[in-house]
């Protein structure tokens, strides 16, 4: 290709040969320019984005974190009212009469007591 544009017809030719070899350069760095704007837009918005997938993985696990400490509370409490449907079991209420006091049905108090048994 070279040899094409420096050939045998002498410097007029090797300068226009020249002027087109320029003429590429500049459009080569200003396709060049064009494509590393490109990226460096396409770099922020991907920075960006990242930006706030941290914040919402950090959201959610603050919502994992509170719903366990709910869970750990809910469980907490469910376990009191075992113990207090057991309790008084050993006292010597009837089912009726602790599914009374705890609001709870007929059954669920059976179920209590049933699962406590080995």
């Amino acid at each position: 290709m070279l040899k094409g544009l420096f050939g045998k017809k002498g410097p007029p030719a090797a300068d226009a040969a020249r002027e087109r070899l320029t003429l590429e350069l500049s459009e080569v760095e200003e396709i060049s320019a064009k494509l590393f704007r490109k990226i460096d837009e396409r770099i922020g918005a991907l920075s960006a984005l990242e930006a706030r997938l941290d914040e919402k993985a950090r959201a959610v696990e603050a919502l994992v974190a509170k719903a366990a400490s709910i869970g750990a509370a809910q469980g907490d409490a469910v376990d009191q009212r075992r113990r207090g449907v057991i309790a008084l079991a050993q006292k010597g209420l009837k089912a009726d009469e602790i599914a009374e006091i705890f609001d709870m049905t007929k059954g669920e108090v059976e179920l209590v007591l049933n699962l406590r048994r080995p």
